[in-house]
């Protein structure tokens, strides 16, 4: 029955091709930053409908958020699948998300088509904004993901990559208040906010030195505008990524230490605040993992070797509650830069339709390991388990 189940699979994704691309360019050619994929998430939400699947829109109350599924009202795994869809400004998809939202549909598809057979659930979740709302951090948080026991996606890459760890990031701004006073008449009556933040960042370019596998960069927002006038405000901002979210937790602690050391040293007041959403970093199931890549390979995609990812995503925070893989499939592009308007046009060639493919049919056939596998799915949550353990030593 398996092998049965896995040619119709791999059938139902090649006959529906045609639709995906279509749906990839459609996205390719009317690209929206995260927070109005309008026109994306009601394409794919209409797609869903019309082939049997039950949606829920502005899903968590998320605008252009969906959760579609297919019950095939019998026992068995829910398996979980991840769609992306907003562009980059100015730049268009650079980053794939055409990619990354027709090809887990593509999946979802070919495990309905199993479904009747081995029973079980597909869920595809339409995440918007994850280049800056990070919307998958707010359905973790919120419980959205607890009801699958896999969650998978797929990310268009330059070159093949395994589902691996990415960074945790964090963006967090510090503010410094002062007094303001005359500089010239009367500057011992004030308090200047802005030598408290030029303290501040140079204690941050100190210890950050001794800070091993992150990356700290900060920007001044404001320290004044006249010269005459001490400021009574300073404002510093950072993005900070690190190895783990624990590491970014102790990062805070540093920060938060500086502050007050350089506020103290003039006489100022501090608060510090994320002025940006942050994620954790993705803690990929092994086991989930070379499930995929052996069924990627096997398909002609190539070998998936082990690696680490500089980026950061918000599926991070789905793989801390519940197995998940993110691997990178490759566009045999090594000469191009993900965030690139060249990327975004590789989307849409014959590479990117291998990757659309490939992905999808990968995807789809993982699924149905899970699906038809329960030692498989046992040894999944079982490293899960270990892992959770070991997050919270």
């Amino acid at each position: 029955m398996k092998e049965n189940l896995k040619r119709s699979m791999l059938e139902t994704v090649e006959m529906h091709l045609p639709e995906l691309k279509k749906i990839r360019d459609y996205l390719y050619e009317n690209p929206e930053v995260g927070g109005t994929e309008e026109k994306a998430s009601a394409l794919l939400e209409e797609t869903l409908k019309n082939h049997g699947f039950l949606v829920d829109s502005t899903f968590h109350g998320i605008p252009y958020c969906f959760r579609a599924v297919f019950d095939s009202g019998k026992p068995g795994p829910s398996i979980g699948l991840t769609a992306e869809y907003d562009a980059l400004p100015e730049i268009g998809h650079g980053c794939g998300h055409d990619i990354i939202a027709a090809a887990p549909l593509g999946a979802a598809l070919a495990l309905k088509e199993a479904l009747m057979e081995t029973g079980g659930r597909v869920v595809l979740f339409g995440t918007p904004a994850e280049e800056c709302f990070v919307s998958k951090v707010q359905l973790s948080q919120e419980g959205a993901f607890d009801e699958v026991d896999v969650a998978m996606t797929i990310h268009p890459n330059p070159v093949n990559l395994s589902s691996g760890k990415t960074t945790a990031l964090d963006a967090w701004q510090v503010e410094f208040y002062g007094k303001s006073a005359h500089a010239g008449a009367h500057p011992e009556e004030g308090i200047n906010a802005l030598d408290a933040a030029v303290h501040f960042y140079s204690l941050i370019g100190f210890e950050k030195q001794y800070l091993k596998d992150t990356n700290i960069y900060g920007v001044f927002v404001d320290g004044g505008e006249k010269c005459s006038v001490i400021p009574d405000h300073a404002s510093v901002k950072y993005i900070v990524r690190a190895d783990s979210v624990m590491n970014i937790r102790k990062i805070r602690s540093l920060f938060e230490r500086c502050a007050a050391a350089a506020a103290g040293a003039v006489g100022a007041t501090w608060k510090i605040w994320n002025n940006e959403p942050g994620n954790m970093d993705m803690v990929t199931n092994d086991t989930l993992s070379d499930v995929f890549n052996r069924h990627y390979e096997a398909l002609g995609g190539g070998t998936m070797p082990k690696g680490k990812s500089g980026g950061s995503t918000d599926m991070g925070d789905v793989s801390h509650v519940v197995p998940a893989i993110h691997p990178w499939i490759g566009m045999g592009c090594p000469q191009l830069n993900l965030h690139s308007r060249e990327f975004a046009e590789a989307t849409i060639t014959p590479a990117g339709d291998r990757v659309l493919e490939l992905g999808a049919k990968a995807l789809a056939l993982t699924g149905l390991e899970v699906l038809t596998e329960p030692e498989l799915l046992e040894n999944i949550k079982k490293e899960f388990e270990q892992a959770k353990k070991a997050w919270q030593e």
